[in-house]
């Protein structure tokens, strides 16, 4: 087989884009595959969604309930559809993967982890930033006496507050995995971005022969690349599919970080929509599993997000100016997998929501419903697809009985799918799957982390680049 690269890099997210970028640098021809198009802003969120998120947002899995997954399909991968938020990876996590995995170095990986930060240029959002909607959050929790909300880290630099991260931001200040790593790297020279390929299978080395990637272009061509080594950054939905026809046993363990919002109706205006809405979040003392970070959405995405139909709905929607949201998400202790019996674009996803996760979820609505009406909303509605889900007063929030909430009632969303290919499991501390075949996405994470990943998954990139460039980067 010819050496046509010395790697072939599948997908552009965090993973992809930074462990092309390291590698480039270190001097290696590398071959980055996309099967999504480049990213440009749009005027409206629902398009955006069509255009660059997998299977036009309509990824989900289904077990006790219906759980929405959230992933990128566009240059960049994840990273140009998220917040931008920045969190390190819990230390616990990481001491015990130092702990139970042989081969993986806490202190290196730390090390790893702030060459991202400073690479992403990630600062803290400025209070002028935030949206109103976590202002009054600030305010109802500093009403009733909670500490510890703060403004939250994020990628960007000269973020101008569109409060559109999700959906493409239009300045181009967030800092995503093709702005912070692919586009540098192309001005290298050494890298060749292939956007409209897709890989078909990748074909692991035998006898201390080449690698190789089957591809098809946006054409219909097809083509086999020889290389050093291939790079799976698929992403944790569809890496497994590529790993089980090497033989690996991939797709179990799958965690997606169950998460919902709270809205609160107003008298005054809001405007949500303005600002950061991720600008801020805070930890819950007793329940440390539990993560409240912003949430909001452009007035032409509320009607499907909010829990309501018919004249309830249309009375939310025409307040929306005077509507509030805040987020929360469970580090899971629920467990999902995925097949691919159509092939690795359409994911088969089951996940079920533990019930310890489920008390997590009620206790999260209770604490930003509580938050908000101290802060002087008129009404809350919770993520429950239920009649009574909008409450008025504490007592009435105190009096819901939360016990016979069930898992299929709620409105939630699965974001950061991690765990499908776990180091420790099916990759060790070096990543190889096979002879020649690496993984570096999400799916290595080894467990649920309770944050935004995008930066442990970069550092993880950078560790895989130095070792496949012998501790010369």
């Amino acid at each position: 087989m010819k050496p046509d690269f010395d790697f072939v890099v599948a997908g552009t997210g965090a993973g992809g884009a930074a462990a092309a970028a390291r590698l480039a640098e270190g001097g290696a021809r590398v071959a980055v595959l996309e099967p999504g198009p480049r990213a440009t802003p749009q005027p409206d969120g629902t398009r955006a969604v069509a255009l660059y998120y997998a299977n036009a947002g309509l990824t989900a899995g289904f077990g006790n309930g219906l759980f929405p997954v959230a992933v990128g399909r566009t240059v960049g991968g994840t990273t140009t559809i998220n917040s931008g938020t920045c969190l390190r990876p819990p230390i616990d996590a990481v001491a015990r993967w130092e702990r139970t995995i042989p081969g993986f170095d806490a202190a290196a990986f730390r090390a790893d982890v702030e060459d991202v930060w400073r690479t992403l240029r990630v600062k803290t959002v400025p209070a002028e930033r935030a949206g109103a909607s976590t202002q009054l959050l600030f305010r109802g929790l500093e009403r009733l006496g909670v500490s510890g909300a703060h403004y939250l880290d994020r990628a960007e630099d000269g973020c101008a507050g569109d409060g559109r991260c999700c959906f493409v931001c239009p300045s181009g200040a967030k800092a995503t995995a093709a702005s912070a790593f692919l586009e540098p790297a192309l001005k290298t020279g050494n890298v060749e971005l292939k956007a409209g390929w897709r890989l078909v299978e990748a074909i692991p080395a035998r006898r201390g022969g080449l690698a190789g990637a089957r591809v098809a272009g946006p054409n219909g061509e097809r083509r086999t690349l020889g290389a050093r080594g291939v790079i799976l950054a698929c992403g944790s939905l569809a890496t497994p599919y590529f790993l089980r026809r090497i033989g690996a046993s991939a797709g179990d363990g799958l965690t997606i970080h169950p998460a919902a919002k709270v809205f609160a109706r107003f008298d005054e205006t809001v405007e949500g929509w303005r600002g950061v809405p991720q600008a801020g979040g805070f930890l819950d003392p007793e329940a440390p599993r539990l993560r409240f970070e912003g949430a909001f959405v452009p007035p032409e995405m509320a009607p499907l997000t909010i829990p309501l139909e018919g004249r309830r709905l249309r009375a939310w929607i025409e307040a929306y100016a005077n509507v509030a949201s805040f987020g929360f998400l469970v580090r899971d202790a629920g467990r999902g997998s995925v097949l691919h019996p159509v092939g690795a674009d359409m994911p088969f996803i089951r996940y079920t929501l533990a019930d310890e996760d489920l008390r997590l979820m009620t206790r999260g609505m209770r604490t930003v419903a509580r938050a908000y009406l101290a802060a002087g909303a008129r009404k809350v509605l919770l993520p429950l697809n239920r009649p009574d889900n909008e409450i008025e007063t504490p007592r009435a929030l105190d009096a819901f009985d939360w016990e016979s909430v069930r898992a299929a009632e709620l409105q939630l969303m699965g974001f950061h799918p991690l765990g499908t290919a776990g180091l420790g499991r099916v990759v060790g501390s070096d990543l190889a799957a096979a002879p020649g075949v690496y993984v570096c996405d999400g799916s290595v994470v080894p467990e649920s982390l309770g944050v935004n990943p995008q930066v442990t998954i970069y550092a993880f990139a950078l560790g895989l680049a130095r070792r496949l460039l012998g501790g010369r980067a």
